[in-house]
């Protein structure tokens, strides 16, 4: 009989962590409806995204460990897909969810910058670096503008370091092209760096520039994304090339 009681005592017990669990689930969902996440530590954001993986878990808990182990936000969702199951002890659909979310955010700018008018070097700016956002590698992309300097589209064009005797500039006229632009600029970054322009920068830039020029395609600016800095080479007065 005592036996029956304890199990009982058991199952009540579950009952109540498992409403204990949804009350703070409400509780942290209904703050992030009403004030974004303005206030929440990083461990907090981390936890929410959990919610949707894990159905009754304690995903506090979780969040803590992911956070000491990688160190950051930013380091979860840069860390790779296979590492946050293997390392971060993951299951397949949170490390998808993980590695989903940058992308996400890639997807979104593109989407809502579209009608935008890009008439000025600052804006050109913030059209490229969330591109970049979390890349440890160098990336180069080519924006492309109609004559009214809207964007038609945002390209990536190669991966890796790049000279100017790899740089593929049948891709470039071809997005150009297909693109219907009328203007494009280009951007590269400089992952963990300064972004001041290589001899290669320099040189790739006016390759870029003279062979837009012989097909009626205007090169708007040189982009380069740095570590805590962005450089436009129109604007910096030490680089002739847009003379």
């Amino acid at each position: 009989m005592e036996k029956n009681k304890n199990a009982g005592n058991s199952g009540a017990s579950a009952a109540n962590n498992e409403n204990i669990h949804e009350g703070h689930r409400a509780k942290v969902k209904a703050r992030f409806l009403e004030t974004g996440f303005t206030g929440f530590s990083e461990h907090q954001i981390v936890e929410l995204m959990l919610f949707y993986v894990y159905a009754q878990a304690d995903t506090n808990e979780i969040a803590h460990r992911l956070i000491n182990h990688y160190g950051s936000l930013a380091a979860i969702f840069d860390a790779t897909y296979e590492d946050l199951m293997e390392n971060g002890k993951l299951p397949a659909r949170a490390a998808f969810l993980f590695k989903m979310v940058p992308a996400l955010i890639t997807v979104y700018h593109d989407s809502k910058n579209r009608l935008k008018t890009y008439d000025n070097i600052e804006k050109l700016k913030r059209l490229f670096e969330p591109y970049f956002i979390g890349l440890d590698h160098e990336e180069f992309r080519v924006a492309c503008f109609d004559t009214s300097l809207r964007l038609n589209a945002c390209l990536l064009i190669s991966k890796g370091g790049f000279t100017s005797s790899d740089v593929d500039m049948r891709r470039i006229v071809e997005a150009a092209i297909n693109s219907k632009a009328s203007n494009i600029a280009i951007a590269h970054n400089h992952p963990g760096a300064q972004p001041l322009p290589s001899p290669d920068d320099l040189r790739i830039t006016k390759l870029i520039k003279s062979t837009m020029s012989s097909i009626g395609i205007n090169l708007l600016d040189h982009i380069i994304i740095g570590e805590n800095r962005t450089l436009s080479m129109r604007e910096s007065a030490f680089i002739k090339i847009f003379d």
